[in-house]
């Protein structure tokens, strides 16, 4: 009677085990699906916005860069406005609930396929957390970090890996490019951690060109969509 007893517990205890895998296995599964829809739900009125500005090829371009974005306002003006503009979702900051990427479109040169702003869906609606523009662009990578390449005239230039911590983005390592004496170039890198420990030391120009191929490598334009195509 004891083995049998004991027998029925086990057997209990490992459906127990196994009901329990398979429940988070499938919760998993539904916060993947979730997620994916309320980046299409979520966003949908601001994705119109940029839909109905591409439609409408406003000449002005005034008001599309004061209420959608810089990056936007540059290029409104173009004829083919509706082929140039793009967008994609994902989880930059792995809170469950995706972010909206409105992207500039070339599909000539992916370096100039740049995210010009990116919205976040919050308690108290959408808000844009990143801009962007050609002087200041910004990149998804295929881990979901940031890629932003600014440049501050002919004197320097930064090259950063970011990544998005609840709704800031924060700098994880930078490649800078700056005038020395002499007009001597100074190659720097630097990892960034709290801000009394992040050193920026020179390194060569090899590195420094190697390391900015690896980043700019991965640069993901795979999941863009056209605006055009927005339903």
């Amino acid at each position: 009677m004891k083995k049998f007893l004991s027998l029925v517990l086990v057997f209990a205890m490992l459906t127990l085990v196994v009901g329990c895998s398979c429940s988070e296995k499938k919760a998993e599964q539904e916060t993947t699906t979730i997620a994916w829809k309320k980046g299409e739900s979520l966003f949908g009125s601001k994705l119109r916005e940029y839909f109905n500005a591409c439609q409408r090829n406003d000449k002005k371009g005034i008001k599309a860069k004061q209420k959608l974005s810089t990056g936007f306002g540059e290029v409104a003006k173009e004829k083919n406005l509706p082929k140039r503009i793009g967008y994609t979702f994902a989880d930059l900051n792995a809170d469950g609930t995706e972010e909206l990427l409105v992207s500039l479109i070339d599909m000539k040169d992916k370096l100039n396929n740049y995210v010009i702003a990116v919205y976040q869906y919050t308690g108290d609606g959408i808000k844009r957390v990143l801009e962007g523009w050609s002087r200041n662009t910004y990149y998804l990578m295929k881990d979901k970090l940031i890629l932003n390449e600014a440049s501050g005239g002919a004197d320097d230039a930064e090259i950063a890996k970011l990544h998005m911590r609840e709704n800031a983005f924060e700098y994880m390592s930078t490649l800078s490019m700056k005038y020395g004496k002499k007009d001597k170039i100074n190659y720097l890198y630097a990892e960034v951690g709290k801000p009394e420990n992040t050193k920026e030391f020179k390194v060569s120009k090899k590195f420094w060109q190697d390391k900015c191929k690896e980043w700019e490598d991965q640069v993901d334009v795979n999941n863009v969509k056209l605006i055009k195509d927005f339903k």
